[in-house]
């Protein structure tokens, strides 16, 4: 049988192994297809004020969640609870902007990673 921990035992954790001294940043990706028992760890972990030393920050295709999503609400009520977000919206690269970021990755001159880069951006 598996055993559910409870939210309050994550808390407890997070809060002894991420201090101001040593903090703590959780990074996961793909939010939209998670589900209500991992979003309701992550509420807890994010509305926890006794923990000064951990970051959270997730990332998800806006694209992928409508308004009636599990993400959807539970972004609404983190911030009708005041809890501190930023919304950062990154949209697609440009293939000159994946050209400049190969040429300057490998130290080459523009015109010599053009093949590549045409390559990598249909990718």
């Amino acid at each position: 049988q598996h055993k559910i921990v409870s939210n309050s035992s994550f808390k407890c954790f997070f809060r002894t192994i991420a201090t101001r001294a040593h903090p703590l940043v959780l990074f996961l990706d793909d939010l939209q297809w998670a589900d209500d028992l991992s979003l309701q760890l992550i509420s807890a972990l994010v509305r926890d004020t006794e923990n000064n030393g951990f970051l959270f920050i997730g990332s998800y295709r806006d694209n992928e969640v409508g308004p009636s999503d599990l993400l959807s609400t539970l972004l609404h009520e983190l911030d009708s609870a005041k809890v501190q977000m930023t919304n950062i919206s990154v949209s697609s690269i440009s293939k000159e902007d994946v050209n400049t970021l190969i040429a300057d990755t490998v130290n080459m001159p523009q015109y010599l990673s053009k093949s590549l880069s045409d390559i990598v951006y249909q990718k």
